[in-house]
């Protein structure tokens, strides 16, 4: 997954009960590392944020990611919407023009 972006908009994944996008998130990441396909950046927003907080569900995996060398950037705007900006886990705060540099400067752009 060199070069590639994955953009992060809920804070679970799939459209199913909370419980189980909540598992599949996990899994989703856990595999991730697990079969080192790391992905350059991540940028998270909307719900997505509250995944890159202290004490969510991802929040081990993703210090784990960002010290593989994964770029973690996480909304400014959304965070503040949901009064979480002080709570951000790992990585750096970014906006729509961080996401738009990276949407054209990326080879592969996945979105969960």
């Amino acid at each position: 997954m060199k070069n590639s972006l994955l953009i992060v908009s809920r804070d679970g994944m799939g459209d199913a009960p909370h419980e189980l996008q909540t598992v599949l998130i996990i899994n989703f990441f856990r595999t991730l590392l697990k079969e080192n396909q790391l992905p350059a950046t991540i940028f998270f927003y909307a719900e997505g944020v509250k995944l890159n907080t202290h004490g969510s569900v991802i929040e081990d995996l993703l210090l784990e990611l960002e010290s593989k060398g994964t770029s973690i950037i996480t909304c400014t705007t959304c965070l503040n919407f949901y009064n979480v900006l002080s709570e951000l886990a790992s990585g750096t705060k970014g906006g729509m023009s961080d996401l738009v540099r990276l949407i054209g400067s990326s080879e592969k752009v996945i979105t969960i």
